[in-house]
């Protein structure tokens, strides 16, 4: 058995319901996964969910979500291949379904096309042993872990490292270093970018028609991901899933790229 899951509290919860949800429903082949929300708050779920209390709460949710994760887990072992995703910036435009099947051992992930460094996101003093951490992580590219399709027992190690590598459980960024630290320790596979798209970061051209995103060459994104820290910086304005959303903000992705660019630069001088 599958799961689909992800986490949220109540300031996400239109958007998850109605356009993350909406568009898994609507697209994904849902015959033999289930879907799970990891609920920090969260009022009037769709039913066909399951809602599952969050138990770990004192931390940032991007980092206590996969100790939350873990915890179902461990009381559910019929599910065997798990797709963890964010469910406040993320909408699905056609099947995945298929990725159950493919490396089924391995943790599957986006690496991202044009990211700052990965061993600048976190300081050293947030992670116990973090200059092993960080220098393991050194010139390694980013698995963006908006989009992770891993085995059971992968995730349960993902949780297990957080608990143990991630002094602050606060910190922005503990999940992307913690989940690299993980990914990179075991079997992985590198997923094209159309499974977890970031318009800021993929380096292929894309159009958006009638609310859709699409590759230059027609073919229709699978995943869109909305990434950004803050709203006001988010690529897509009116980001969503249906008719009359999805307008890209050029400027903000030139920005990012002008970033990001110039940070790896720094990096390597």
């Amino acid at each position: 058995m599958n799961l689909i899951a992800t986490a949220g509290n109540d300031r996400i919860r239109d958007f998850l319901v109605n356009d993350w949800y909406r568009s898994l429903k609507e697209n994904v082949n849902l015959s033999n996964t289930d879907v799970l929300v990891i609920n920090y708050g969260l009022t009037g779920l769709p039913k066909e969910v399951i809602n599952f209390p969050a138990v770990e709460r004192s931390g940032l949710i991007n980092n206590t979500r996969f100790i939350n994760l873990a915890i179902f887990l461990e009381n559910h072992p019929e599910y065997d291949q798990i797709l963890f995703c964010d469910g406040g910036d993320i909408i699905f435009q056609s099947d995945i379904s298929y990725l159950f099947e493919e490396h089924r051992d391995a943790f599957r992930a986006v690496v991202e096309q044009l990211s700052p460094p990965i061993d600048l996101v976190v300081k050293e003093e947030d992670l116990v042993n973090g200059k092993e951490i960080k220098s393991f992580l050194s010139n390694k590219k980013l698995f963006n872990v908006g989009v992770i399709i891993a085995p059971r027992e992968g995730f349960l190690e993902f949780a297990r490292t957080m608990e143990r590598r991630l002094k602050n459980i606060n910190v922005w960024g503990g999940d992307t270093v913690i989940g690299n630290y993980v990914i990179y320790k075991n079997p992985h596979v590198e997923l094209p970018s159309k499974y977890n798209f970031i318009p800021s970061t993929a380096r292929e051209k894309f159009y958006v028609k009638d609310s859709k995103f699409y590759l230059e060459n027609g073919e229709l994104i699978p995943i869109v991901h909305n990434a950004g820290r803050y709203r006001f910086l988010r690529p897509v304005k009116d980001f969503g899933y249906g008719p009359g959303k999805n307008r890209v903000n050029k400027f903000n992705i030139w920005m990012f790229r002008m970033l990001f660019s110039v940070s790896n630069f720094l990096k390597m001088k």
